[in-house]
């Protein structure tokens, strides 16, 4: 504009200059346009000023829109610096505008996002078109929100590009996809089957659950009903009331029975929804389900532990009772007798402990067979515990007197059963019982009384020998409360010494010389007067109170050795003490022994312990120890009651026995009976050949007596020779 005014002014010059001659028309045209140029240039001042003006309220909207917008934006310089950012960016963020601009963008990127707006920045230096990325930017709290950056650069100028930033804030739109990717990880992972239908049951998504449990996949039941999986297994009207209850309520939960894909039927636990829209119109049905087989296996399992022996499968006590009250109710409606037996095995302990549980656990399951077999479908064998089981037989005859014989029948086909061979893991095992027989309800209704009832016949059966059955009698209840009150007045009796020993004679067959003698022992009770061993020791042992009663036996021969041998009468090698297999099994036995011959001064060898044959074969092992520690001590070891129990050649052999006594059942019919003659004999060859003394016991006549002396019998003790008598008719015995 100033060029153009000066030109102007040096046309005018010239001109002016010149004379009016001079002066030509071509000058005055100059002069024209000169003044039209001048006009014109007013008129351009005019419309520069009013675009100036157009520019400035241009400029200041764009400025008012930008900083207002509802989207951040910001610009970077080629060193990734802010150089401008809008006030919906600052607010977002909470900063003063002052404290974003200049700084590096890292410095609001999150660390785990760095790489995020450097690849931004490299894809937009190399491709001239709009680029994005998500990352999060830090806010003035020091939290990180989600981001969405549109960018976009210069085209000009490519090695110092300015970059232009769109800010979105996708947090919402994170959380809202954190959501439905849980909610699809939830549908998809889910245990339960899940399955969606449209209005009209065709299955529009099924998840990961649904093919474990059906079998089929996905595209194989999309378009398709849940009727395609139906078993039929309920009928039409529960699925008509099924559903009346998801019209009504929009909810059905219950078992279901379904087929899977390989046509194998199945429980399920079913729960059906129906989602509506605004309009109450039916969307959509979603059924969950999960597979009850395990649940209906452990519930049998549970009802299985809680009613069911784990070892036999047999009932146990609670089944018994329920069968028992079925069977009671029946019995009185048809007017009928009904019987309980009590079983129990006869020296299962031996067997258990010799041969180890294991062993003893397959006998059990076997008795528990041959008790199934001996029955009717209807009647009930249970396993009370250990080697102990009952039988119910119900609804037998109206008559009493045919059904004790229905109930003996049954008795002699177990116990005819239970003496076959057990063939078990190439052990040929015997096994017999002793069996209690109750009636009901003429005994008793109650089936703990019958129990008790039973368990009282089934003692009586062992004491007449075992392997028999007896039936419930009143005088066995009286029996069974003297076994009750015998059982509570033991330790009384062994604190108020009511206890004294006896000793029978054991004399020398050669000579004719009383050599030993057997201590046993008596009990004068206040009020029932004296009790026979027989009644109290079986009792003692049940109880354990054998072990304190063997011990004060143990302690008064001893005692008694003592005085004998300071007055100088004892004239005897040795007194004989029974122990028992309690007795023998505490761990402190030997040491207690030898604690009590040191407190009375008397020699290991003055004493001889009897031990049972059951005794050795519990623990071989530690049987073979303590006996071993016995002798090397110098006490003499006998066996008792030889050849009525689990006799062994292999126990003979391998422990240190010295004498071995023969049972009296086998002397009592010498002279009648020539199988036990020939048993007595083998005995006593037996004891010959291995190094043993052998004494007979329960010798009473000369014909048993010249036996044994003519077949080399080293002793004997019965009434022949001396009943047991206190100690001091011993001594004048003796005398």
């Amino acid at each position: 504009m100033n060029k153009f005014n000066s030109l102007r002014k040096q046309a005018e010059d010239i001109i002016k200059n010149k004379s009016d001659d001079q002066v030509s028309a071509h000058d005055v045209d100059v002069l024209t346009i000169l003044h039209e140029l001048d006009t014109y240039r007013v008129e351009l001042e005019i419309q520069n000023q009013e675009l100036t003006t157009a520019y400035a309220k241009l400029d200041d909207i764009h400025h008012r829109h930008y900083e207002i917008a509802p989207i951040g934006y910001m610009t970077l310089d080629h060193k990734s610096e802010i150089v401008e950012v809008n006030q919906t960016l600052v607010d977002l963020l909470g900063y003063d505008k002052n404290a974003m601009l200049r700084h590096h963008i890292n410095e609001f990127v999150h660390p785990d996002d760095q790489d995020n707006i450097y690849f931004l920045q490299q894809s937009l230096a190399k491709i001239d078109r709009i680029h994005m990325c998500e990352l999060r930017l830090k806010d003035s709290s020091g939290d990180f929100i989600w981001m969405k950056l549109d960018g976009a650069s210069e085209k000009e100028q490519a090695e110092k590009k300015m970059l232009y930033l769109a800010v979105n804030d996708i947090s919402v739109l994170k959380i809202q996809e954190d959501d439905l990717r849980l909610a699809a990880s939830v549908f998809d992972e889910c245990s339960d089957a899940i399955t969606v239908t449209d209005a009209h049951q065709s299955i529009i998504k099924v998840n990961k659950a649904f093919t474990q449990i059906t079998g089929y996949f996905d595209h194989e039941v999309l378009g398709k009903t849940p009727k395609l999986f139906r078993s039929e297994w309920q009928n039409p009207e529960f699925y008509r009331k099924m559903w009346q209850t998801i019209n009504e309520e929009q909810h059905w939960q219950g078992e279901l029975w379904n087929r899977r894909k390989n046509g194998e039927l199945y429980p399920q636990w079913m729960t059906i929804t129906e989602l509506q829209d605004s309009e109450l119109q039916t969307t959509n049905y979603i059924g969950v389900f999960n597979d009850m087989t395990q649940r209906k296996e452990e519930e049998a399992y549970i009802h299985s532990l809680a009613y069911r022996d784990h070892l036999t499968n047999l009932p146990n006590r609670l089944l018994l009772n329920d069968r028992y009250e079925m069977a009671l109710a029946l019995s009185e409606r048809n007017q009928s007798h009904g019987a309980v037996f009590m079983l129990d095995l006869d020296h299962f302990k031996v067997i258990n402990d010799s041969l180890g549980h294991e062993m003893g656990d397959k006998v059990l399951q076997e008795t528990a067979e041959r008790l199934n077999a001996c029955v009717r479908k209807e009647d009930t064998v249970s396993r009370l515990g250990g080697d102990e089981f009952a039988v119910l037989l119900h609804d037998l005859s109206r008559d009493r007197d045919k059904s004790l014989a229905q109930a003996s029948n049954v008795a002699k086909k177990i116990i005819e059963q239970l003496s076959r061979d057990m063939i078990i893991d190439n052990h040929k095992l015997q096994v017999s019982a002793s069996i209690g027989i109750v009636m009901y309800p003429s005994d008793n209704d109650d089936i703990k009384q019958l129990i008790t009832l039973a368990d009282n016949a089934m003692y009586k059966a062992k004491m007449s020998g075992r392997n028999n059955f007896q039936f419930y009698t009143p005088e066995l209840q009286i029996m069974a409360d003297q076994r009750l009150t015998i059982q509570n007045d033991l330790r009384e009796g062994l604190e108020l010494q009511q206890f004294e020993l006896y000793y029978q004679p054991q004399v020398d067959i050669a000579t004719n010389v009383i050599d030993g003698a057997e201590a046993l022992i008596r009990w004068h009770h206040p009020v029932q007067g004296f009790i026979s061993p027989a009644n109290f020791i079986p009792i003692a042992e049940e109880t354990g109170i054998i072990i304190p009663i063997g011990r004060w036996i143990i302690e008064q021969v001893c005692r008694q050795i003592s005085e004998w041998s300071l007055a100088d009468v004892l004239s005897i090698q040795k007194v004989s003490v029974n122990i028992s297999s309690l007795q023998f099994e505490q761990k402190d036995f030997v040491k207690e022994l030898r604690c009590i011959i040191d407190q009375y001064g008397v020699k290991p060898e003055q004493l001889e312990l009897e031990l049972t044959e059951s005794i050795l074969v519990i623990d071989i092992v530690a049987a073979q120890e303590k006996l071993t520690s016995l002798s090397e001590m110098g006490f003499s070891l006998a066996i008792d009651d030889f050849g009525t129990g689990y006799s062994s050649m292999q126990y003979l052999k391998q422990f240190p026995i010295n004498t071995l006594k023969i049972d009296r059942s086998f002397v009592r019919d010498i002279g009648k009976n020539h199988k036990d003659e020939a048993i007595v004999q083998t005995v006593i060859a037996l004891a010959k050949n291995f190094d043993m003394l052998v004494l007979a016991e329960g010798v009473e006549t000369q014909a048993q007596y010249d036996f044994l002396k003519q077949n080399g019998c080293d002793s004997y003790q019965g009434n022949y020779c001396g009943k047991p008598v206190s100690s001091a008719e011993f001594i004048q015995l003796l005398k």
